[in-house]
């Protein structure tokens, strides 16, 4: 495999939640997010003429691209003082957020599609990638401010290996909450990194992005990065969506439950239970309370 070179160029995919019941807990408002948001996209674009950028905006109800827009849509106006391809990036970005928060109004979850907007990321890196003459960099940087999904597991573990196969770095700044154990393992797992903001100075998101989520491949590469040492590796049961530190595996499809079940709920095998018996029960014809509570889980034949 090639190693990252300081010329080559990069392609970001920030996924953004625009989940507008969570940002309004947070100390740090959605509009203060998107301006530092934008400087730090502006910085990106402005490290290399070759740079590509994509931005998702993530709800509880859609996910859709932010930019590049749609391109039936209006063109923003022509501005003399800020760099064209600037201000194409800042106006489309901040008019799709507003568009998609006047569009869920209601609605008070607060868990939004990200493993949705990871699994669109990923199809547009992949596009780019066939369609690239030179090596293209990819990363994708989620700006979450959400709950974990549990319903969401088994698809964003899926994206998770995804993103490991083919190379792409997945960087987490959580902004308000409890830390996502999620997102945690997605940070681990691509060797991105997991950035707990302090919401309590106003700049402490635009500090995070640009001297921990800026640099590229080739930079980190010789860069220091802080590392995540406190990762919850536990997984989520599938049949009620909670994490478990002990339980049943199906032998088929590794279904993970908590519970036992006569039917793995995801590949629909049967199983069947029988008494295992020890060998000193066995020659002495008695069966012991202890080996009579013993019992194993087998395929059905």
């Amino acid at each position: 495999m090639s190693q990252p070179q300081e010329s080559d160029s990069s392609l970001l995919v920030v996924v953004l939640d625009v989940n507008a019941s969570a940002w309004a807990q947070s100390p740090l408002s959605l509009d203060k997010a998107l301006q530092q948001l934008v400087i730090f996209i502006n910085a990106y674009l402005a490290l290399n003429p070759e740079n590509k950028l994509v931005v998702l905006g993530a709800s509880h109800k859609e996910c859709r691209y932010l930019f590049p827009a749609d391109p039936s849509s209006a063109p923003p106006t022509h501005d003399i003082q800020v760099y064209e391809q600037f201000r194409t990036v800042n106006v489309q970005v901040l008019s799709g957020v507003q568009e998609m928060l006047s569009s869920h109004i209601d609605g008070n979850e607060q868990q939004s599609l990200i493993a949705r907007a990871l699994s669109k990321a990923l199809c547009h890196i992949h596009q780019v990638n066939q369609l690239a003459v030179t090596k293209i960099w990819s990363r994708i940087l989620v700006l979450s401010a959400g709950q974990d999904s549990p319903h969401s597991y088994i698809p964003l573990m899926n994206t998770i290996f995804a993103a490991q196969k083919m190379s792409v770095l997945i960087d987490i700044c959580k902004v308000f909450g409890q830390d996502s154990v999620f997102l945690q393992q997605a940070a681990e797992i691509t060797n991105g990194n997991y950035l707990k903001v302090d919401t309590n100075s106003e700049a402490s998101l635009l500090q995070t992005l640009l001297f921990i989520c800026l640099p590229d491949q080739y930079t980190r590469s010789i860069f220091n990065a802080p590392g995540n040492d406190l990762i919850d590796f536990r997984a989520t049961c599938f049949c009620h969506k909670r994490v478990v530190d002990i339980g049943y595996v199906c032998s088929v499809c590794l279904s993970i439950f908590c519970q036992t079940a006569p039917v793995c709920s995801t590949c629909q095998t049967k199983f069947s239970f029988r008494l295992v018996k020890s060998d000193s029960s066995q020659s002495n014809g008695a069966t012991s309370p202890n080996a009579s509570a013993m019992s194993s889980l087998s395929l059905k034949s």
